[in-house]
């Protein structure tokens, strides 16, 4: 008798590290959408950049300027929607 006791507990610890490394998630509509406009908004992100080029290689500095600024907000709404993305996953982590 002791000694299933000791097997039990041998395996218990033997799994123990194993345990520490549980990820529990839940499906969660928000984060396939913020990944989706994430998505979206990269890819305004490099028209942008791409228009800010043509008008710097055309002289329309101020344009270019614009466009660049432009950019640079997509950029940052991605990465927004990115993170809003992660948060909305559901999920949790034990022992991290």
């Amino acid at each position: 008798m002791r000694s299933t006791y000791a097997i039990a507990f041998g395996a218990f610890l033997f799994a123990a590290p194993a345990m520490g490394q549980v990820i529990i998630q839940t499906p969660n509509g928000d984060a396939t959408r913020h990944e989706q406009a994430a998505q979206q908004d990269r890819a305004d992100a490099h028209w942008a950049h791409q228009e800010a080029q043509r008008r710097a290689a055309v002289g329309d500095y101020h344009g270019a300027a614009e466009a660049d600024r432009e950019a640079h907000r997509d950029w940052h709404n991605a990465r927004r929607q990115d993170n809003r993305a992660q948060d909305s996953q559901g999920g949790f982590v034990i022992g991290r």
